[in-house]
């Protein structure tokens, strides 16, 4: 009799031959597990690193290798990887991110003693070479469980992909937003919507290798795709609780305020400032029409990474 899949992993690759001899090492090395799979989905990388995946696979049941011939950005690729998935969970990964050996273990054992859709962990960069990290383990750690996913997501961190997510919770909200190139904020978000319960642990259970290169030096990036993602949500659940839409908006004038630090003159003097000290005192229920206006600066907005041709419609 087949077992079930228990967890599906699923890794978006692009050009990071570096670091996935050391990553996929500690990826398939992941304790406890009963029938996990494996997910590779590379966007048209043209380095080593489909080659590589083949050569530390090779041998091992439930992987899939999905080689695109085209770049498309990190958030299709993960929802490419979600479609595929079978098991009772997914765990996300970038191709740069290395698992502590026990540390998916720990999560499914966490989400099935509480009937929690989403566990978290935290990450730490490490500035280590790959190799170093191959064997660690999870350690000590304290967790708390909320049943307000939502809730929970908007008041506190949940970035860098240290999550363990139900897949049927993660199929229901799209995966990660199309309309937002870098995928650590809108997953979550969305996936919060639709969960029953979360458990946010301290234990860090991403380790960051040295970095040689990723996108969070770009600022604006981040202003952009943070403010998208909470767009997304604004608009695509307009009935949310209220608390939550006014932290959600909240969050928007934030990564606006950030954006316009950056870039204008006088930035004290304008609009933006005095809409983000209100919403620092007393957060209120969106400004449609300065949601909009905020959306309209950030498309106008040059130097930013978008995803091309999205895919990307929410069942009503």
């Amino acid at each position: 009799m087949v077992k079930k899949t228990d967890v599906s992993f699923v890794m978006t690759v692009y050009n990071k031959a570096y670091y996935l001899p050391s990553v996929l090492t500690a990826l398939l090395g992941q304790s406890g597990l009963e029938n996990p799979e494996f997910i590779f989905i590379d966007d048209h990388s043209s380095d080593e690193s489909v080659d590589i995946i083949k050569k530390y696979t090779q041998g091992i049941s439930n992987v899939t290798i999905i080689a695109n011939e085209d770049n498309r950005g990190i958030s299709p690729r993960i929802n490419q990887g979600i479609a595929l998935a079978k098991g009772e969970f997914v765990r996300m990964l970038d191709s740069d991110d290395i698992f502590p050996l026990d540390s998916t273990e720990i999560m499914l054992k966490l989400a099935r003693k509480h009937q929690a859709d989403m566990v978290y962990g935290c990450f730490v960069k490490t500035g280590k070479e790959p190799a170093a990290l191959e064997r660690e383990k999870t350690g000590e750690f304290q967790y708390k469980y909320n049943e307000d996913a939502l809730s929970t997501v908007l008041t506190g961190r949940f970035t860098r992909m240290g999550q363990l997510i139900k897949t049927e919770v993660l199929k229901k909200a799209h995966g990660a937003d199309e309309r937002v190139f870098i995928q650590d904020e809108s997953i979550p978000l969305r996936a919060a919507v639709y969960a029953r319960g979360i458990i946010k642990m301290d234990a860090n259970v991403v380790l960051v290798p040295k970095e040689i290169g990723n996108f969070s030096g770009n600022k604006l990036q981040l202003d952009h795709d943070r403010f998208m993602a909470c767009y997304g949500i604004i608009t695509d659940y307009p009935h949310l609780a209220y608390k939550n839409m006014c932290r959600l908006y909240r969050r928007a004038v934030s990564a606006y305020w950030k954006y316009i630090k950056k870039t204008r003159p006088l930035p004290y003097l304008s609009r933006a400032f005095a809409v983000y000290l209100r919403t620092k005192i007393v957060p209120p229920y969106p400004d449609m029409a300065f949601l909009e206006r905020m959306k309209r600066d950030f498309d106008a907005l040059e130097g930013i990474r978008r995803v091309q041709n999205p895919l990307w419609a929410l069942e009503r």
